[in-house]
């Protein structure tokens, strides 16, 4: 049981300092021959001496300890653990306001990787869902203008001639393959398929959107001439 505790001890604090650690991960990499539920009580007590840190279920830090104190995990260094090597990208307002299309930010960051075990992980004021799209540099702007579309109405303060500007600039550079690829593989409402159609449609852009669509049904977004017509 020692030798075990021992063994853990030694190769946990050889991680990083303030590095994101998945407890099912490392042990899987790490420690497969040792009995699970010792694995888990020695992390417990690495916690109860300030050696790791339980952040939320399955994921642990080493602290970073200074002549000044402890300096806790940062809030981008959990965010890069799942975007780092192209395997995830922050939406939402953080998106939003990186694109220029609001000055509002909220404290809530949420992020699309591929990193995250199951369906989604809460830590603290971070939200990470999974996504199993695979993050080039032509999904990614895609997913983008698909993420800041679908929240259309809801972002505040939107600036609607950075937002047109984005669009004009979108539309220049797309690609209908790599769109097809993404929605096939993650799910959009309609209305954004249709309004994001709209947009490639004013700028005379060749796209097979339609597939995605009904001919039957009409979608509530904006007219994208009136659109235009209102931030020029």
């Amino acid at each position: 049981m020692n030798s075990y505790a021992n063994y853990i001890e030694t190769i946990i604090e050889h991680e990083p300092e303030n590095k994101l650690l998945e407890a099912s991960a490392l042990y899987s990499q790490s420690f497969s021959t040792i009995p699970e539920m010792t694995y888990y009580k020695t992390l417990e007590r690495m916690c109860k001496k300030g050696i790791l840190v339980h952040l939320t279920k399955g994921l642990y830090y080493r602290p970073k300890n200074t002549r000044f104190g402890t300096v806790p995990i940062s809030e981008k260094d959990i965010v890069d653990h799942y975007i780092k090597d192209n395997q995830g990208i922050v939406v939402g307002y953080r998106l939003f306001n990186q694109k220029g299309l609001t000055t509002q930010i909220s404290k809530r960051v949420e992020v699309l990787s591929s990193a995250v075990p199951g369906k989604k992980k809460n830590i603290h004021n971070i939200y990470v869902m999974n996504i199993s799209i695979s993050l080039t540099p032509e999904t990614i702007p895609i997913i983008e203008t698909l993420e800041i579309l679908q929240n259309y109405k809801s972002i505040e303060d939107i600036n609607n001639t950075a937002l047109a500007a984005y669009m004009k600039d979108f539309a220049r550079h797309y690609a209908d393959e790599a769109t097809v690829y993404v929605l096939k593989n993650r799910k959009y409402k309609k209305s954004t398929i249709a309004f994001l159609e709209s947009f490639l449609n004013y700028f005379k852009v060749e796209n097979t959107l339609n597939q995605f669509l009904s001919s039957l049904s009409s979608y509530a977004i904006p007219d994208i001439e009136e659109f235009y017509e209102s931030v020029l």
